[in-house]
Parts: C-alpha cells; structure tokens; sequence
C-alpha cells in the first residue's frame, strides 16, 4: 500500500512539474519533438530505400538483350545458343516487340493510353537472368559482343546509386541525431536542474523526516518520462502526417508505380511508434537522471 501511495505520489509530483516550469518544459518538449522528427525522416527514408531494393530484386539479376532488326529465325536462334554457352546466366526467355509494348502498357497502368498510336519503338529481345547479380558487369561485357546483338541494358547502375543515396543518409543523419540527442539532454538536464533548486528546501524536509534517496529521485525521472512521452507523441503525430501528404502525391503523381515499392502509411505508423517513444522517453529518463545525479546530493 505504501508502495503504491509512493509511486502515485511520484507520478502526481513529476507532472505537476512539467506544468509549473512551463517556459523550460516548453523548451525541452520541442527539441525532444525536434530531434525526433528528424529521426522519423531519416528511418523512413532509409526503409522505404530498403523496400524498394527487395520490391525490385529480380530486376537486378536480369539483362536485357536487343537484337538487330529483321533476322531470319536461325540467326535469332543462334543468338540463343551463344548466350547459353555463358556462364552465370540462370534461365534464357524471348520477348519479342509486340509483347515488351504490352508489358510496357501494363506497367503504366491507367497511364497506358499515353503510348496507343505510337509506332513501336523496342527491339526484339532476351531476358537473360543471372544466378549472381555481383557477375552482371562482367556477363554484359561478353553479351554485348555476340553476334546480331543490338545492345545490353540493365539496371544494376541505378541500384547502386539507390544504395549510395541511402547509406549517405542514414550516415549523415546518424550524426546530426547523435548531435541532436546531446543537446536535448543537456536542455532536459538543465530543465531538472531548475526543478531541484526549485525544490531545495521541500528536499531538505524530506531528508530531515527520513525520506529515501528514491522516494525523492523519482518525481524528477517522473517528469523526464513525461517530457519523453509529449515529445514523441508531437514527432509521431507530425511525422505520419508528412509521410502519409508525401505518399499520397507520390501515387498520384506516379500511378504506375507498384504499390509494394514504399512502405504503407500503417506500418510505418506502427515502426515510428515504437522507435520515437522508446527513444524519446530513454532521452528524457537519462536527462533527468544525469541531472539529479549531478546536481541532487543525495
């Protein structure tokens, strides 16, 4: 029971202190919402980087082989052979203009009306498929130099600048949370500095009638905690709307895009909670508890 009425008691006092030092409360709640929006930004950007590469993966392991215009069957044939005689290549699979113009059609989705009456501007062509995508430079090099083979197409170049964009963020952005992280505990750990202080004498009483170091610590980690909790609960709130404004526009923009290249607005609702409360609220406890360590003897 006492227990109980303690931990009540710490509760109460903890809140009531986010609300009585308003202007420093103020301060820390915004940079805990700032920091952590950013942190949203950077792991959206960084999942749906992600998912994009797993939702074109079988992209990567395929070349596309044109071939020379008005050959006979045997030479088209013949191309086949030679492709087959390469090592790392999977599987093998014609496509002739006709179909790759459908499959174009397909791709566009409701845009498709955009290429009807327009003269057929693709090739004939293989679809040649790799066991291993690392192989691809090298295999393209022997394709491209078969005979009555046009040119060799893959898509392994945009990858890769995919992967750089994406590791240059997630680099760059760890830093600037790192940074960030810093500050709002100094800027928390300042806030609770104010409320020890604040509090010397009511401190004083409690010591002197034999309160513990615990029962006197914990209104302040109280109040950490609750800064953590609005903080995230601001970042989530902010984040989710942007991302769901930028999703949005990006279907409407690009309506042929697969629906499995970016993350849905409900998952990534359910990852940011998790991240920007477990986070929000460790920097506001660690705040508070560097504070009182330093500033609170007891």
């Amino acid at each position: 029971m006492k227990l109980l009425s303690n931990f009540l008691y710490s509760v109460k006092q903890g809140i009531k202190g986010v609300f009585k030092n308003k202007t420093m409360s103020f301060i820390s709640i915004i940079s805990v919402s700032a920091s952590l929006i950013i942190l949203g930004i950077i792991i959206s950007v960084v999942l749906n980087a992600n998912q994009f590469i797993k939702a074109t993966e079988y992209e990567i392991n395929e070349i596309r082989v044109s071939i020379k215009d008005n050959l006979d069957k045997s030479s088209i044939d013949n191309i086949k052979v030679d492709l087959s005689n390469i090592k790392g290549i999977k599987s093998i699979k014609f496509k002739d203009k006709e179909t790759m113009l459908n499959d174009m059609k397909s791709s566009w989705g409701e845009d498709a009306y955009l290429l009807e009456g327009l003269e057929n501007p693709l090739d004939d062509c293989y679809i040649v498929t790799l066991e291993n995508p690392e192989n691809i430079d090298s295999i393209s090099m022997k394709l491209s130099t078969i005979n009555n083979v046009e040119d060799v197409e893959y898509h392994k170049d945009i990858i890769d600048n995919f992967i750089k964009i994406s590791d240059s963020i997630k680099n760059f952005g760890s830093l600037i949370i790192i940074f960030l992280i810093l500050i709002c505990l100094v800027i928390i750990s300042n806030t609770i500095k104010t409320r020890v202080y604040s509090k010397k004498e009511e401190i004083e009483i409690i010591k002197y009638v034999g309160g513990s170091d615990k029962f006197i610590k914990m209104p302040f980690i109280v109040e950490g905690f609750t800064i953590g909790v609005i903080g995230s609960t601001i970042a989530l709130f902010i984040c989710v709307y942007m991302y769901k404004y930028i999703i949005d526009n990006i279907n409407s923009a690009i309506s042929f895009m697969n629906n499995n290249m970016m993350i849905s607005v409900s998952n990534i609702t359910i990852f940011l909670a998790s991240t920007l409360f477990i986070t929000g609220i460790t920097i506001g406890v660690v705040g508070s508890i560097i504070s009182v360590k330093k500033h609170l003897k007891v």
